[in-house]
């Protein structure tokens, strides 16, 4: 090959390419498109949410050379609703509305993150952080009224403060007739603030023992309703703890015991205690009183291998029912 077909060939579109590899190295070609927001972070404060849905909006920007597609606007919470442009045109701004409804906000300060996904390669997604918080229209303190335990056919009360935030007329506020015949309330005015309300609960006396739950409704002027909770645990007269008595693994020829209280609010005695024959169930000297008694029970486990899955039933002055402990144990094999 002659010297001018080399430098024809070889030569020169080597220094051609290497011209243009450099040029492009130092001018990297811009982005075709770029959504840059003019705030990444919203904040709406307390919204009445008496006062219905608030929308604030934000600026977004195309900075590239091509439209931007926005492809999907992900809100991050059920609260709120994001809106704007499908396009927006190079060197060109638009705007997208943020609305919150305030009656599902949480009442407490929350935030949620939002993305804003796009066609473009620099941004593909953007995100916005909406932080805001509820005033209710109305709140009760405490929120849930819990009795806690109770013993049968006692009485229990209870009182509630209300607040009305909205401007209602507290003195039109309803109590709603309560479901269960023995859960009655009454509203008196708070001697401390005007826009306050008393509320007197009165629970009681109940029979069955186990889990009460019940609610109270209020109906206020605007048509709008507020639900308490009422909750409660009846349990025995007399307590026993531990409810359950566990010995494990016992070794034969052993005789392993274990301890457990009787404790009541009104005075009691012990009438009758039946167990099986390998149990053993004392009174524990000096610890009875007319509130509480210890006793313990030892095990006597039989030479044979077997399982202990025993009851003991006590009867007591304060329920005519008798008390049940489960009792456990297994003997240990050779």
């Amino acid at each position: 090959m002659s010297k001018r077909a080399i430098l024809t060939y070889i030569i020169i579109p080597i220094l051609l390419i290497s011209g243009l590899i450099i040029f492009l190295l130092n001018n990297p070609r811009e982005p075709a498109t770029e959504l840059i927001l003019a705030q990444q972070h919203i904040n709406f404060g307390i919204l009445p949410e008496w006062e219905g849905p608030i929308t604030q909006s934000i600026t977004a920007r195309n900075s590239g050379k091509d439209p931007l597609r926005i492809q999907n606007v992900y809100t991050g919470c059920s609260y709120a609703t994001i809106t704007g442009p499908d396009v927006i045109q190079p060197d060109t701004e638009e705007t997208f509305q943020i609305t919150i409804n305030p009656e599902i906000l949480p009442a407490d300060e929350t935030s949620a993150t939002a993305v804003i996904y796009t066609d473009s390669l620099k941004t593909p997604s953007v995100t916005l952080t909406i932080v805001a918080a509820a005033k209710r229209f109305a709140n009760l303190n405490p929120d849930v009224c819990a009795f806690g335990n109770i013993r049968p056919e006692t009485t229990h009360r209870k009182h509630i403060k209300l607040t009305v935030n909205a401007p209602l007329n507290i003195s039109e506020t309803r109590l709603l007739p309560a479901s269960h015949p023995k859960l009655t309330w009454q509203m008196t005015p708070d001697p401390d603030a005007d826009n306050s309300r008393l509320i007197a609960i009165q629970l009681g006396p109940l029979r069955d023992r186990g889990r009460f739950a019940s609610l109270l409704t209020l109906a206020f002027s605007n048509g709008r309703t507020l639900t308490l909770p009422i909750t409660a645990e009846v349990v025995a007269p007399v307590i026993v703890q531990p409810q359950t008595l566990s010995y494990g693994v016992a070794v034969p020829d052993t005789h392993p015991s274990l301890e457990f209280v009787l404790s009541a609010e009104t005075p009691f005695a012990v009438l009758k205690v039946i167990s099986p024959a390998v149990l053993d169930v004392r009174v524990i000297n000096g610890t009875d009183t007319q509130h509480q008694q210890s006793m313990k029970v030892v095990w006597h486990p039989p030479n044979a291998s077997e399982r202990l899955r025993e009851e003991i039933r006590i009867l007591t002055t304060a329920d005519p029912k008798p008390i049940r402990i489960p009792v456990y144990g297994f003997i240990q094999k050779d």
